[in-house]
């Protein structure tokens, strides 16, 4: 299992789609980020999933991995997250 940290940026028709799939699989941070732990064929089968609905001409998901949550420490500016817990 390795950490992820995935970040989208798709053509808003396919947002929503884009949102769903990845809520199954990791934590939704803010906007178009997610992360949390996928093991090799939770990652393989997500990546099926959102390729079956991004336009790859288009579109752009990003995956960032880590061996774990602990890596790095993380601040932000501005308003916090609505969900703060297990924030990089």
């Amino acid at each position: 299992m390795r950490y992820y940290i995935v970040v989208y940026d798709v053509n808003e028709k396919r947002v929503a789609k884009v949102h769903k799939i990845l809520r199954e699989y990791l934590q939704w941070k803010q906007r178009s980020v997610f992360e949390g732990y996928l093991s090799d064929s939770e990652l393989a089968e997500l990546m099926r999933r959102l390729n079956n609905v991004i336009d790859e001409e288009e579109d752009s998901v990003l995956f960032y991995h880590l061996p774990n949550d602990k890596i790095l420490g993380s601040f932000h500016i501005g308003r916090p997250p609505e969900k703060f817990e297990n924030v990089l």
